[in-house]
């Protein structure tokens, strides 16, 4: 019968231990891609929200404005609830849609800002700017 050394089962538990510290490091940069994808789904859901936000400022200009040509603007302040967001405790808006309605010569313009969310740090921010050509 040949004898093993002793020391091998000891080269053994390293050996898995090695192992099971690569699947862990793997594991973890797995995760650390799939929240990086999620944050960046996240991020363009509300560019696109965004922009959406700002031609519905525009769509409620052009009507204010046949409705009222004086229609100098305003700031309209969307509720979570109208995004289908959650609603949280509705004093905060969800996003900020600013008209400006401006007269330059005999043309009118029209610049639209739309900022969603109203939080700094998380915004996305759009802006429409349409010039209207005034009556000959």
């Amino acid at each position: 019968m040949i004898a093993r050394p002793k020391h091998r089962r000891g080269l053994t538990t390293v050996a898995v231990l090695a192992l099971l510290v690569v699947l862990g490091l793997v594991a973890s940069t797995l995760v650390a891609l799939g929240a990086a994808y999620h944050a960046r789904g996240r991020a363009r859901e509300r560019a696109l929200q965004s922009e959406a936000l700002a031609d519905a400022g525009l769509d409620r200009a052009f009507a204010r404005l046949a409705a009222d040509p004086a229609y100098s603007g305003e700031r309209w302040e969307v509720a979570a609830s109208s995004l289908g967001l959650p609603s949280g405790d509705g004093a905060v808006p969800a996003a900020v849609v600013t008209i400006v309605v401006a007269s330059e010569g005999g043309a009118r313009t029209v610049r639209v800002q739309a900022d969603h969310p109203v939080e700094p740090e998380r915004r996305i921010r759009s802006s429409r700017r349409v010039v209207l050509p005034g009556k000959p």
